[in-house]
């Protein structure tokens, strides 16, 4: 039987995976779509006193809207990220610790927590919520942004991993939990990487399925076949589906506070 290559694991530190990222940002249309529909939720915010940006990695979001706030806190425990974000933001007050442990010394109007779940035990998913809320301000608005269930980035994961990222459930749960107390909607807003050929396909293809612990890499002749399969344009291209959700939870008016 003759050795199959495998896909890399990557360390989020190393040059491999900093290499495969940049490919995919080069490639995608995600993040300026994210930046445009955050705009216009920071745009209608009845006060723009603190903005607390949970998981900011290396500061390319947090950048894009602290200077819309009064005071900008940054949460992010990999030291080589945040300094990173210390560099591309020094006026904001960096926190190097997770979700569950920061203390943020004052309430956010905006608490944005971009596509970080995905690095998080989903057992864990509602606690982090509750502390993602707790920080927010009574008039402000908690974002958490992932790629949707079943795009078709998603649907890659879950094809080699049988794994899906169920942020609409965890909203559901949340909703129940609480009742009427939050507002709890969730948004699709769709986006794409697009590729001129097999390598970078594939190159991001390797980099998204880093997005779990892999325990047995599938084959990069199996990946390569998916992604041909699946992704495959008539020009000789490569587009592959990476939409993301937007769960937006504010505090519901009390009766008589409209």
């Amino acid at each position: 039987m003759t050795h199959q290559e495998r896909i890399r694991i990557f360390d989020s530190q190393g040059e491999a995976y900093k290499q495969a990222f940049q490919i995919f940002l080069d490639h995608t249309d995600q993040k300026r779509n994210a930046k445009r529909w955050l705009q216009e939720v920071v745009d209608r915010l009845p006060a723009r006193r603190v903005f607390i940006d949970a998981g900011a990695g290396n500061g390319e979001v947090t950048k894009a809207f602290a200077g819309a706030f009064t005071r900008t806190i940054a949460i992010e425990p990999n030291v080589y990220l945040r300094n990173q974000l210390q560099q591309r933001l020094p006026t904001a007050e960096a926190l190097g610790l997770p979700i569950l442990a920061a203390q943020p010394a004052a309430q956010g109007d905006l608490v944005l927590c971009s596509h970080t779940f995905y690095y998080i035990p989903p057992e864990d998913w509602q606690a982090h919520l509750e502390r993602l809320v707790s920080w927010m301000a009574p008039t402000g608005v908690t974002i958490v942004v992932l790629q949707h269930r079943e795009s078709g980035c998603m649907n890659m994961v879950h094809h080699f991993f049988g794994h899906r990222f169920e942020l609409r459930r965890a909203a559901d749960a949340f909703r129940a939990k609480h009742g009427d107390r939050y507002d709890v909607v969730t948004t699709l807003d769709s986006a794409h990487v697009e590729t001129p050929d097999l390598g970078k396909a594939y190159a991001v293809a390797e980099f998204m399925l880093n997005l779990l612990e892999i325990k047995c890499a599938p084959t990069r002749q199996d990946v390569e076949a998916y992604v041909q399969a699946n992704f495959a344009t008539y020009d000789g291209g490569y587009r592959i589906p990476v939409h993301q959700d937007f769960l937006q939870i504010r505090h519901r008016p009390k009766v008589g506070e409209a």
